[in-house]
């Protein structure tokens, strides 16, 4: 089977993952950030206050995803879905009709659990559990659906704010939601057809697979060869994509070569997931596991060397390379290491941190420019943390020295076959 026919018979169930991911951008900060300016004027707020209010929501999701996310795999998808769909409204009508601003950390916590924590974890949960041939593909596809509510759901809401106001906006952002995925769930997702496929090795066949609690999931060395990946990542993009235009005045750049640039990192990470796929399948992603930071680390290093505008653009291609293929890598190595079965609860932890990282990196480099530092010293020390968490990623590779890896790459049987790695026959 080929990748086309691989989507052609999975359309439905991939549609799906392609749907929450793109729905999560409800309750993601590029697209909360429009509604800010309506918020301080509304409310008389002070950037400092409304930027705290959103911090201390996106810690508190990041502190409850675990407790509510493994429940995943207890209940039928749908009704999790629908549960986790009723959170999100129950926020977005709450912001719509809130004429209190102590109640607005209470709306950002709903968005941030349901829609940046929940939608999300729903769609690639549901593609690790329910594809075994195939899974690094169909997580990869479910994962396009960032890029794509990232270039279509800005421009839709603006359109909503301009046309019936901030407050009314919200309102019809609720109906599309409420209609788009309780519908789709009704009529395209079959749950008698939904199977765990669990990767099981045969002295374990006969016997149940024993569930492990989140504490052993925390002490695991799985976990902490993991953890420091996921974190790093989603806390430099975020705090680097936080203070991009502070970033752009820094080097003497015009903000429309950084909105240009946007785009490009948006088409890198889209590329970047659909190779991910296919390579995940044919190679396994712990093989590439210690090597994907690396482009951007490269980024990183452009971006405080170099000054000219062009530099933009390696810039943002190579940190939207390594995104993309980090999501994919990150969310099929947490079944290959932990297995299906529980892989809702596992993946819970994992996003929990992820929500975690988003809110301390922006605050984090906020506290250095605040200090009087300038953004060389942020580049400086992204660039150290990379570094030390590429150096720990070859922790995976049980047999690593500098010494197997070299006769490794010189056994010309075992050459990288970039070109047939769409093709499901491994």
């Amino acid at each position: 089977m080929n990748y086309w026919n691989f989507v052609l018979e999975n359309r439905k169930l991939l549609a799906f993952g392609l749907l929450m991911t793109c729905l999560s951008g409800y309750g993601q900060t590029y697209l909360l950030a429009l509604y800010v300016p309506y918020l301080i004027e509304e409310f008389s707020l002070q950037n400092a206050q409304i930027s705290v209010y959103y911090m201390v929501a996106t810690i508190g999701s990041a502190f409850l995803l675990p407790q509510v996310g493994k429940y995943i795999d207890q209940i039928s998808l749908k009704k999790y879905t629908l549960l986790a769909t009723l959170v999100f409204l129950m926020a977005l009508v709450l912001m719509s009709v809130n004429p209190y601003w102590y109640l607005l950390p209470v709306a950002f916590f709903g968005l941030r659990i349901a829609g940046q924590g929940l939608f999300s974890h729903i769609a690639i949960t549901s593609m690790s559990k329910y594809f075994l041939k195939g899974r690094g593909k169909a997580i990869s596809l479910a994962s396009l659906g960032h890029p794509f509510g990232q270039a279509i759901l800005p421009i839709l809401v603006v359109a909503l704010i301009n046309i019936f106001g901030w407050r009314e906006s919200l309102m019809v952002n609720a109906a599309i939601v409420v209609l788009v995925v309780p519908i789709y769930l009704y009529f395209f997702i079959d749950e008698k057809s939904l199977v765990v496929h669990e990767e099981t090795p045969a002295s374990e066949k006969d016997g149940p697979k024993k569930e492990v609690s989140q504490w052993e999931i925390l002490k695991s060395g799985s976990f902490w060869l993991l953890a420091p990946n996921l974190f790093v990542l989603s806390f430099t993009v975020t705090g680097l994509f936080f203070y991009q235009f502070a970033i752009a005045d820094f080097k003497g750049w015009t903000l429309e070569w950084m909105a240009v640039g946007l785009t490009f990192y948006a088409i890198a990470g889209s590329m970047a997931i659909l190779f991910a796929g296919p390579l995940i399948d044919k190679y396994s992603a712990r093989k590439f596991f210690p090597f994907y930071l690396i482009p951007f680390l490269f980024a990183i290093l452009f971006i405080w060397l170099f000054s000219d505008q062009l530099v933009i653009f390696p810039y943002m291609i190579l940190m939207g390379a390594s995104a993309g293929f980090g999501n994919a890598i990150m969310s099929a190595l947490q079944v290959e290491l932990f297995g299906a079965t529980f892989i809702g609860k596992v993946r819970s932890i994992f996003a929990s941190i992820m929500v975690l990282s988003s809110a301390v990196g922006p605050a984090v480099y906020g506290v250095v420019v605040d200090a009087g530092f300038s953004f060389d010293v942020i580049f400086i020390g992204s660039t150290l943390l990379m570094l030390l968490v590429i150096i720990q990623s070859f922790r995976i590779i049980p047999d690593f020295t500098y010494a197997k890896m070299k006769y490794k790459f010189k056994k010309r049987h075992r050459r990288f076959d970039f070109f047939n790695i769409f093709n499901l026959k491994h």
